[in-house]
């Protein structure tokens, strides 16, 4: 008899320069302003134009900047939502060398790290070029531009020239790199690592593949998981990927194809996107740290419910669950959002203090499957204090991925030939040690 073979696909986490956010490497070094002034620049801004940012959530976006008294300027941000009501938020700018007046840095949460805000040209009377970027190990950096305006539209050969501008300054056309040729996108390794440790078989999702291209694969694996990361859920490869998969699922799910989704952090930061067809996140203070699950309807869930009493009675009582994320879907909003709601089945929350935020759900309807912590870190990642490895730390990581594995052995796809399953494999790929730069112990580039 042959043994049955698991084939998960498992979609890359960082984009190429589609994402327009995610770049390879430190963040560039723009020229800003000569001789910014700042009383000159203070009153409000319209937004023109903006990179992808999963903070703004609606539209008709402001900025109103006012002096303070001393020397700091008062940041009020407004957006008009869907539903017609404003949602606004205050924080705080300060220049942090005199010397470079338009190199500022804005909060608006306390206890969390400053956001750059770099003006890099402005008339003052009529647009406003601003960027921000920010680095993570050194490996890649997030970076955003804003095109502002005194009004709420500009002239298109304006437009055009503040374009040239961030060309010229390396932003926009910044292509991606990373420390070896043609590595344009990652897979940390822990993720393999995870679905092979219950007995599955790993394929990378290429990302800006086509339609055809995705169809075939989706007809040729046994289910997808989608990794944490740092892209924009709204506008990336990744997202354009994971909405494909997404809806292949629940067509084949409806007629009888049981295929089974699972996301983890921005994975399921995208699945909650997917459902609702809204950025609807909010943030929270929880990068980096373990938290127990607070459990509310795990007890008759097909997650758990193969748990053993002594791992659900440590995961509700111990800190066996690594956070790092920023952005988290609050308890106020699912219970608000009808499609979120109809959907999924709430299994656990957690709070950062201020915000009760959802951190495991299951589809009532589909096996589609969301964490917002890690459960693959506990066993296959060490280069943060925050991740537990205790004994129940581990268990979690395994008895999560055989959950999601057996969950897969349920579907029967499968490649048309061995010689296409095989060219599909990770195997092909070797890992690279990358614990010394980044948060991931092994990292696969493509």
């Amino acid at each position: 008899m042959t043994a049955f073979k698991v084939l998960f696909a498992l979609l890359l986490t960082a984009a190429t320069i589609d994402s327009q956010s995610f770049h390879g490497g430190k963040c560039p070094k723009p020229s800003v302003q000569e001789d910014f002034n700042v009383t000159k620049y203070m009153g409000t801004w319209y937004e023109i134009e903006k990179l992808p940012a999963v903070f703004e959530r609606g539209t008709c976006n402001q900025a109103t900047y006012s002096l303070q008294s001393d020397g700091t300027v008062k940041v009020h941000n407004a957006e008009l939502l869907s539903d017609g009501t404003i949602n606004s938020i205050e924080g705080v700018a300060k220049v942090k060398d005199p010397s470079q007046p338009a190199v500022l840095s804005v909060n608006f949460f306390k206890g969390v790290a400053d956001s750059p805000y770099w003006v890099l040209s402005t008339d003052y009377q009529s647009y406003s070029l601003v960027y921000s970027c920010s680095d993570f190990f050194g490996v890649f950096n997030i970076d955003f531009a804003w095109i502002l305006a005194r009004t709420r539209t500009l002239t298109e050969d304006v437009i055009k020239q503040l374009h040239e501008k961030l060309t010229a300054a390396g932003v926009l056309a910044q292509d991606v790199y990373l420390p070896q040729p043609n590595e344009t996108a990652y897979i940390a390794a822990s993720y393999v690592k995870f679905l092979e440790s219950a007995g599955a078989r790993v394929v990378p999702v290429m990302i800006n593949q086509t339609l055809e291209e995705y169809k075939t694969l989706f007809n040729s694996i046994n289910g997808i998981l989608y990794p944490g990361g740092g892209v924009s859920i709204v506008s990336s490869g990744y997202e354009r990927a994971a909405k494909i998969f997404y809806e292949l699922a629940i067509e084949a799910n409806k007629r009888g194809d049981y295929f089974p989704v699972w996301g983890t952090c921005l994975g399921f930061e995208q699945l909650m996107y997917l459902t609702s067809k809204k950025t609807i996140l909010a943030y929270t203070n929880t990068s980096g740290v373990a938290l127990p699950l607070n459990f509310t309807n795990a007890e008759d869930s097909r997650m758990f419910k193969g748990f053993p009493a002594q791992l659900m009675k440590d995961l509700a009582s111990e800190p066996l669950t690594v956070n790092s994320h920023k952005w988290s879907l609050g308890m106020l909003t699912y219970n608000t959002n009808e499609e979120l709601k109809k959907f999924y089945k709430v299994l656990s929350v957690n709070t950062d203090g201020n915000v009760e935020f959802v951190s495991t759900v299951e589809a009532y309807d589909y096996p589609i499957y969301g964490t917002q912590w890690h459960p693959e870190k506990n066993a296959f990642e060490w280069t943060r204090p925050s991740i537990p490895h205790s004994p129940s730390a581990v268990k979690t990581t395994f008895y999560m991925a055989e959950f999601f594995v057996n969950e897969a052995r349920k579907n029967f796809h499968k490649f048309e030939t061995e010689e296409g399953e095989s060219k599909a494999l990770i195997y092909n790929y070797n890992p690279v040690y990358t614990g010394t730069k980044s948060a991931f112990e092994q990292t696969y580039f493509f």
